[in-house]
């Protein structure tokens, strides 16, 4: 994989029926870990309030964990497993504490591709907020890619 990478992430969330569809296209840096983590950095446009937030994306062979920092900063992290995984979400008005519960995490790693979709439902201080699927695409760019 290239250093220079397209970051692509798609998600739905599913509240009551209704569903919302999300999708964030960047240019992104990749690097490998002496430990063969697959890491990624990549930036959020600007949101409402004027600020961008930085992430780190980071895949192994069984997990997943979205790194943010900016306005609101947390960790969030995807397992291949039953276990229900914990993160203080901090935000200009407050701190709250986010529950995630993996029920299906898929990691496809190519020489030029990395895929991964998480299906999980989330929880605001253990009451249930919604559904979720991600899905998650890191390719290399090549020279004909224009910037996203």
């Amino acid at each position: 994989m290239t250093e220079d990478v397209l970051v692509t992430i798609s998600g739905k969330h599913l509240l009551g029926g209704e569903s919302e569809d999300v999708e964030l296209l960047v240019p992104g840096r990749y690097r490998r870990t002496e430990d063969g983590v697959h890491e990624i950095c990549y930036e959020e446009p600007l949101d409402d309030t004027g600020f961008g937030t930085e992430n780190t994306l980071r895949i192994d062979a069984d997990s997943m964990c979205i790194e943010k920092h900016g306005a609101c900063t947390a960790e969030l992290r995807f397992l291949n497993s039953v276990q229900r995984t914990l993160c203080e979400y901090r935000t200009p008005y407050g701190v709250f504490m986010i529950g995630i519960k993996t029920s299906d995490l898929r990691i496809d790693v190519s020489e030029d591709c990395i895929r991964a979709k998480a299906v999980y439902a989330m929880d605001v201080e253990e009451e249930f907020l919604k559904d979720c699927e991600m899905e998650v695409e890191i390719r290399a760019r090549r020279g004909d890619d224009s910037e996203a």
